[in-house]
């Protein structure tokens, strides 16, 4: 998937865990209210491993842009985002999508 290509919504954001209690990855859902052009409200959920936060949102049906892009992510050297991560990840996200059906 080429970088130019991927949804800025769906890319991870890096921000900084002040609290490093044991240094393992929790995960946690979000489904707050954001503004956004839609009234749909998005879905998210948040990876946090180590130092390390990565953020995830999607709108309904763009489940298959969100995992390609979660895919890209663990694929890459770049980050410490491994592919059990994108299984949490995704796991998470389809339990997100079967409550919202």
């Amino acid at each position: 998937m080429d970088r130019k290509h991927v949804n800025p919504r769906l890319t991870p954001k890096y921000t900084p865990k002040r609290e490093n209690s044991l240094n393992s990855a929790s995960l946690t859902t979000e489904n707050s209210c954001m503004p956004n052009k839609n009234t749909e409200i998005p879905h998210r959920v948040v990876l946090v491993k180590a130092d390390h936060q990565w953020r995830f949102e999607w709108q309904t049906g763009q489940e298959i842009s969100a995992v390609k892009a979660i895919t890209e992510i663990a694929k890459s050297s770049e980050t410490d985002f491994d592919w059990f991560d994108a299984a949490m990840v995704c796991h998470e996200m389809s339990k997100i999508t079967a409550k919202a059906a």
